[in-house]
Formats: C-alpha cells, sequence, structure tokens
C-alpha cells in the first residue's frame, strides 16, 4: 500500500497536480476500505486503474476535455469492450464489418449513437458480432446509456459522468467501476452483473432473475428491486435504503446502518452485517400460528 500510494504522489507531483494529496487520501481510502471487506493490497491494487491512468485523468481541465451523451444498443453483439486509451482524442468504434446491416453510428455534434436499424417483425437479427469502443482521455461523459439484449460487456478503467443508465437483459456484465454525479440506473433481467464500483447519489438497481454483485457501493439513496434474483453487496456507505424483493435475496455484508434500511419482502430475505433484519411475509405468517 505504501509503496502504491509513494508512486502515485510522486507522479502526480511531477505532472504538477495541484489537488495531490486529495487524490492520494482518495485511494488511501480506497485501501482501508478494502482492508476492512478482508482484501490484500495487491487485490485492492488490481482494482485500480495504472498510476499512468490515473494521472492523466488527474491532469486533465475542463478545456482540455469534451463532454458526450452516449447510447449504445447492443442487441447485435455477442460481445463488447470500453477501452481507455492516450492513442486518440475523442471517441471512436472498432466493429466487426457484418455488424452495419443492423446498426448504424450516428454523430450529432457531442451526442453519439450507436443506433439498432428497424427490422419487421419476421426479421431475425444476427447477435454474434464483437465490438470495441475506444475513449479518449479527454473524453467525460455527460450521459451513457446502454440497451443491452444478450451481449457479455466488460471495461478496463473507471467511467465518469453525470448519469448512467445500463438495461441488461440476458448478458453478462463485468469490471464495471462507475461514478456518476448524479444518477446511475441498472436495470437487469435474467444476465449476471457483476461490477467492482458503483458510486452516486442516486443508484436505483433492479433485477428479475439475474444476480447482481457489487464489490463497492457509495450513495446518499439506494433502491433495490428483485423478483428472484439475488443481490449482494459487500462493501457500502450509510445510505438511505429502500429494497423490494418478492423471492429474491438481498445481502449487504459491510457498511449499512439497519435504521436506515426499509423493507418490503414477500419470501426473500435481506441481511445486514451477517443479520437477518426482516423476515418474510410468508415466514411471519407461519409463525404467527404457533403458540
Amino acid at each position: 500500500m505504501e509503496k502504491f500510494l509513494e508512486e502515485l504522489r510522486n507522479a502526480l507531483k511531477e505532472a504538477k497536480v495541484e489537488n495531490c494529496d486529495e487524490i492520494v487520501n482518495e485511494y488511501s481510502e480506497h485501501f482501508s476500505l478494502g482492508h476492512e471487506a478482508g482484501m490484500t493490497d495487491e487485490e485492492i491494487i488490481e482494482r485500480f486503474d495504472s498510476i499512468e491512468d490515473i494521472v492523466a485523468q488527474a491532469s486533465r481541465t475542463k478545456k482540455d476535455s469534451t463532454r458526450y451523451e452516449v447510447t449504445l444498443d447492443l442487441e447485435c453483439f455477442s460481445e463488447f469492450e470500453f477501452v481507455r486509451t492516450s492513442e486518440i482524442t475523442g471517441i471512436e468504434f472498432n466493429i466487426d464489418e457484418g455488424a452495419f446491416k443492423y446498426v448504424s453510428i450516428v454523430r450529432e455534434g457531442n451526442k453519439i449513437h450507436l443506433k439498432s436499424k428497424k427490422f419487421k417483425s419476421f426479421f431475425k437479427m444476427e447477435s454474434n458480432f464483437e465490438g470495441t469502443m475506444y475513449v479518449g482521455l479527454d473524453v467525460i461523459f455527460d450521459q451513457l446509456n446502454i440497451n443491452n439484449v444478450n451481449t457479455d460487456i466488460s471495461c478496463d478503467f473507471k467511467i465518469q459522468c453525470c448519469d448512467f443508465s445500463l438495461s441488461n437483459v440476458n448478458g453478462d456484465i463485468e469490471g464495471f467501476n462507475v461514478v456518476a454525479e448524479e444518477t446511475i440506473i441498472i436495470n437487469n433481467t435474467s444476465g449476471d452483473i457483476d461490477l467492482d464500483n458503483v458510486e452516486a447519489p442516486n443508484v436505483k438497481i433492479g433485477t428479475v432473475s439475474g444476480d447482481i454483485t457489487i464489490e463497492e457501493l457509495t450513495a446518499d439513496t439506494v433502491k433495490l428491486s428483485t423478483v428472484s434474483g439475488d443481490i449482494n453487496i459487500h462493501v457500502t456507505s450509510e445510505a438511505d435504503y429502500n429494497i423490494n424483493t418478492v423471492s429474491g435475496d438481498v445481502k449487504i455484508e459491510e457498511g449499512a446502518a439497519p435504521s436506515k434500511v426499509k423493507v418490503s419482502t414477500v419470501s426473500g430475505e435481506v441481511e445486514i452485517d451477517g443479520e437477518v433484519i426482516s423476515k418474510s411475509i410468508s415466514e411471519r405468517i407461519k409463525n404467527s400460528f404457533k403458540w
């Protein structure tokens, strides 16, 4: 830990980043939270961007940055990757040529839409293409909206934006580290979602049958809803939680304040810090007949 923080501090000072101490303290706090969750220094560092990328992002000024609104319709892709790179400015795509039969890239100023073409209902769309969105260091997202049907999605960098939304049907999502200024909305149907970090004042997460796992969640207000999928949060802040579950279980391992958690459940269980704080309605009815 100390070696990483010292190397980060030296790199920030060399780049003449003004808020050097603030950035180092932020990463020191991440180490503390990781240690409380039982993680080693190596496991924590693996979740960070490289020191070079951290410095590059910290060195950006508003004058050098461009804000984008991006919407991605990914129903014809089987795999899609997000990659941050210093080799370009702005946003570029590399997608299989055959995918252009089903999608188009619409650019209107700083608004970009990877847009699905409309077909008659009897037309079967292929969904075996691969795609990559390359994001330059100058890019800041005002909005990032991801509409996914059957796509496995991965991301290798921290996404910083104003608003973030992800609608998933059947693909597996992994590796996302999202920090939003206002709202993060994640809706899932049957695929599994595994996120490294979610941070925003307002967070809304819902799932039907797919499982959602979040390593670290920081928010002021959080709304969780599930039908039969499970939601598991390892470390969180003391946010105001509103949890609704039918038969899926919700587990928050560390950090939540039970007094700030409101629960409505049919047959699922809600567990906070190893303690079931609200039994299901079916169990309450069963217990009411005990003498």
